[in-house]
Parts: C-alpha cells; structure tokens; sequence
C-alpha cells in the first residue's frame, strides 16, 4: 500500500502539515487514465456508495408508484447536513408513505451543520433520526421496500433482499462482485462494503456514463443525474465541497463524499471517474485534492474555479477569523 503527498497545510506559507493519498481517475470503458499511490489498496467507500445505491428505487418502479421528487431522489443520494430543509423533508417523506421516524434504522443525531445543531438545542429539543445525515438514503430503501412487497423490519441488514439487489447493481457498475471482498458495518447500520480504490473508480465512470449498462439502469442512472443537479443543496448542504461543486458546474460534476477521508466524483459528459482516498481519514483536504484533479483535468472553467475558490485553497482562520494560513495542493504534486 502507498500514498502519495496530496496536500499540504501552511501557517504564514511555512508547511506546518501534510496529507497523503491515492486517486484514480477512470473512464467508462474501465481504463485507468491516472492514478496516484496505490489504486488496487482495499478501501471503504462508506456513503460514496449513496449515488449509486439509490438506483434501485427507480429502476424497481417504487419512484413512480409514490411520485418521488426529485429532491427527494436526491436526498436518497444525500449525506446531508441535518438542515431544517433535509429534515422536513425526511419526515414529510416518510408520513406520505404512511411511516415515521422510528422506522428509520439510523440512530439519532444532532445536525451535522452547526448553525442547525445550535437551534435545536436553544430549542430545548434533541436530535433525531431525521436530523441523522443519512436519513434520506433510509428513506429511499423504505420506500423500495414498500412497493417490492418485502419487509421493513432489518431493511438494513446484510440479509434483506433489498441490501443483496444494492450489492447486484454496485457489483454491475464496479465489474465484480463485492461479496468476494470483506464487508464491514457503516454507521447507520447499513453493511460497509469494500472494494479496491480502482473498483471505486470505475464504477463512478459507469455511473457517469451509463451507455454499457442495461436500459433500464441506464435510464435511472440518467433520472438521478438531473435530479441532483437540479437540487445540490439537497446533495448535502449549504458550505459543503458536495453542493458547492455541483452548484457551481451546473451538474456537469457530481461529487459524493464518504467517511473516512473518501470523497468520488463523476464527470458525465466526459464518461470520467474520479475516486480518491486520504490517507489519515481526515476531510479537510479531501475538496483540495478532488478539485485539484479536476483542474488538472481540464474539467473546470475559470468561472468554475471562481466560485470554488474557498474550496480550492481553503483558509486556515484563527479564534479571531483572521487568516493565517492556508490548505494547498502540494507543490510536488500534478506536476
């Protein structure tokens, strides 16, 4: 296993820190245009999964049976941040189907969004499973559940039908089947799959550009695309590298972070995926190192960039919001 420097964090332009990292970017033949560190290093994609776990609501008819929006679709896709907006949603979602906050298989959480975290405790309340960042990803399974026919109760279970039809289609789009590799639990109960960092990859490329799947799947995957780029708050919220980098590009990149210093981007129009893994777990230089490849590539406009700036080359700020540093792509990097 190797990692390469990614990106590096300076006080007053000295390095005080230092990320490493692999990425791959692959097309969606499967070829691997770039890669840096070890692209066949076992990772867990955690929530970079959402995506492409969501086609299944679609592709089984349940979306059009309960008239879905298409927010809704993309919160199904959404680590949210646990905004008032993510959460009235949820639970308006989940009473249309004649369900409520007790039968999500999350736990309970304060918003991840501070501002919102802040509110609810002033409020005198505490958090809840609608507030947790994957409760539309949960609400999307419920809903896939009611129109199969099949239980609600373990939805979330590595044994329910509806965690083995998400494991057919992520091993469809990933050309191998994933229960070949060791699994995991994720934090809201679902399994945590594993994969190689390259997997990772081509399955985004094949979510990007869907042309070698079925019809069918074809037609969902096209369905999410617009869905989330008609709704990137919904993506993941106000302040996020996710929203922001979708907003920005109009949809012609979708990003998806996962836990643990993952974070994937499918660039549609161009059949590209990006996949990338830092080292240490940590998230701040995940939007650096992403949108650094994606400059690299040639895939953003100058205005893009613009309105990605803060993203970009994020300030290190002190107690006094004065400027004192900065993250930056290492100097040795994509060179």
């Amino acid at each position: 296993m190797s990692f390469e420097l990614f990106v590096e964090v300076t006080r007053n332009k000295i390095v005080e820190s230092r990320h490493f990292g692999a990425a791959v970017v692959c097309d969606h033949h499967g070829r691997i245009l770039e890669s840096w560190g070890d692209a066949e290093q076992l990772v867990f994609p955690r929530s970079a999964l959402k995506q492409m776990q969501a086609i299944d609501v679609i592709e089984s008819g349940a979306c059009e049976h309960f008239g879905l929006s298409d927010a809704e679709l993309t919160l199904a896709c959404a680590s949210h941040q646990g905004e008032p907006m993510h959460r009235d949603l949820v639970e308006a979602w989940l009473q249309r189907l004649g369900l409520g906050t007790d039968d999500l298989a999350c736990g309970s959480s304060l918003p991840d969004d501070m501002q919102s975290a802040h509110q609810v405790l002033a409020s005198g309340e505490q958090g809840c499973r609608s507030h947790h960042n994957c409760s539309g990803k949960h609400a999307g399974f419920l809903t896939n559940a009611l129109h199969l026919g099949l239980p609600t109760a373990g939805y979330h279970l590595i044994e329910h039908p509806l965690q083995q039809r998400a494991i057919d289609i992520l091993s469809d789009l990933s050309d191998c089947d994933l229960r070949a590799f060791l699994m995991g639990i994720d934090g809201c109960g679902f399994p945590a799959l594993t994969m190689p960092l390259v997997r990772l990859g081509q399955a985004v490329a094949r979510f990007a550009n869907p042309v070698d799947l079925s019809a069918e799947r074809r037609k969902a995957i096209y369905r999410l695309h617009a869905a989330i780029a008609e709704n990137p708050l919904y993506a993941a919220g106000h302040g996020t590298i996710v929203s922001a980098l979708i907003a920005a590009t109009k949809g012609a990149v979708l990003a998806k972070t996962g836990a643990e210093g993952v974070l994937i981007a499918a660039v549609p129009a161009q059949g590209l995926g990006i996949a990338l893994k830092i080292a240490d777990g940590n998230a701040r230089p995940r939007p650096v190192a992403l949108l650094a490849i994606l400059d690299h590539l040639g895939v953003l406009s100058d205005t893009e960039k613009s309105l990605l700036q803060d993203h970009m080359t994020p300030p290190v700020e002190n107690s006094l919001r004065v400027t004192v540093g900065e993250l930056q792509p290492a100097a040795s990097w994509l060179k």
